[in-house]
């Protein structure tokens, strides 16, 4: 069984910076993270964005705690300057471009390559990243593990509106990121040595500057020995948000252990499947039907019987990671959805009102925070 401290975690969170009475994005990154009195918050691209990052953590309950205080932090240094910050991949109705960029040279550096697509980023992500063991290739075990990724944004997808419309999508984050070149899940690597020649490559060929520039789904981290998952909409509920860190983190220990095995398919047909699964995961969320990758033959499986299945078989890898109340945690996102549901449902409740839709979600950001406004927010019962 794994160890522990063979398969650390840490969570990256980007937040969305709204006005604290109408909900309305605004660019003052760099006021909000003056007054962050714990150094813990970081700059994005846009000044409508902080990003926190948790330590390298041996368990969730550590992700738990860490995420809880980053919440805590970047909330109170945020309301200091009259904002409120917000967990979830889109902003529900403020525009995308118009905002302030920020002026350090590797951003723009990203603005003068990328020019509009960089000018209109207003979308926020949660990464997760898992440590692999010592002598373990970590290109090989992400074979495996890119066939869960579409599960991670279904289970994620806290993005239904964007530029004050319903799109359609419970994570319209990730079909805006997917705009951008080197994104998608990774291909098939025969080894590390495969998946360094492919770096080099594009290094030398001067198509990148540094291995950051893959933007895939999920990647061997170039400074850290993790695999890194991208795939994921910044989510409101902290504890869902912990659930899914767990999930990727018993994945990856189950990769490893020989629990889970990669697909049998050739890899053109995993790349065009997980495709198709991480454009339905964007779709439908946790209500998605995708294409069974782990089948040899034409096979479907609903969100709800893919993390039943996972469920089973990761639960001895999870308890052994200490990790099983927070694995099954999950069965409750699937009972109530994904955010993308709630959030609609509110839109509803709140007759189309954005900005109170808005300010809904920076309540639900701060839940389990130590910022709780209202007792139906908590996961507790009322006194």
């Amino acid at each position: 069984m794994p160890r522990s401290a063979d398969f650390t975690v840490g969570v990256e969170e980007e937040y969305q910076l709204v006005d604290a009475r109408t909900g309305e994005l605004r660019s003052r990154a760099r006021y909000v993270i003056a007054g962050d009195w714990a150094d813990e918050l970081k700059p994005e691209m846009q000044e409508h964005t902080v990003e926190v990052e948790t330590g390298v953590c041996e368990g969730t309950d550590c992700v738990r705690e860490d995420l809880a205080r980053l919440r805590f932090t970047a909330a109170v240094a945020a309301e200091a300057q009259g904002l409120r910050i917000v967990a979830a991949g889109t902003h529900p109705f403020s525009p995308a471009e118009g905002h302030v960029f920020n002026p350090a040279p590797v951003y723009q550096e990203l603005r003068e390559e990328y020019r509009r697509l960089a000018e209109s980023q207003a979308i926020f992500g949660m990464h997760v990243h898992v440590g692999v063991p010592k002598g373990v290739d970590r290109a090989r075990t992400s074979n495996c593990v890119r066939l869960h990724l579409p599960l991670l944004l279904a289970l994620s997808a806290a993005s239904p509106y964007f530029g004050g419309r319903d799109t359609g999508h419970a994570s319209y984050r990730s079909i805006l990121w997917r705009r951008w070149p080197r994104t998608g899940a990774p291909p098939r690597f025969a080894d590390d040595a495969e998946f360094a020649a492919l770096v080099r490559w594009l290094v030398e060929s001067e198509r990148i500057d540094a291995p950051g520039r893959l933007y895939w789904e999920m990647r061997p981290h170039h400074v850290y020995p993790t695999l890194e998952a991208r795939i994921s909409d910044c989510t409101p509920r902290l504890e869902d948000a912990v659930a899914i860190a767990a999930l990727l983190r018993a994945i990856v220990a189950g990769a490893v252990e020989g629990v889970l095995r990669d697909s049998p398919l050739p890899d053109p047909f995993v790349q065009t499947l997980l495709s198709d699964n991480g454009w339905r995961a964007s779709r439908y969320g946790t209500q998605a039907v995708f294409a069974d990758v782990e089948s040899a033959e034409p096979r479907t499986i609903s969100a709800a019987a893919w993390v039943e299945r996972l469920g089973e078989r990761l639960e001895g890898v999870a308890a052994a990671l200490g990790d099983g109340a927070e694995l099954a945690a999950l069965g409750r996102v699937m009972e109530r959805g994904c955010a993308a549901d709630a959030i609609r449902l509110h839109a509803d409740e709140m007759d189309g009102d954005l900005g109170r839709v808005a300010l809904w979600l920076a309540d639900e950001t701060v839940v389990g925070a130590g910022m709780d406004r209202r007792a139906a927010q908590r996961l507790q019962e009322p006194v």
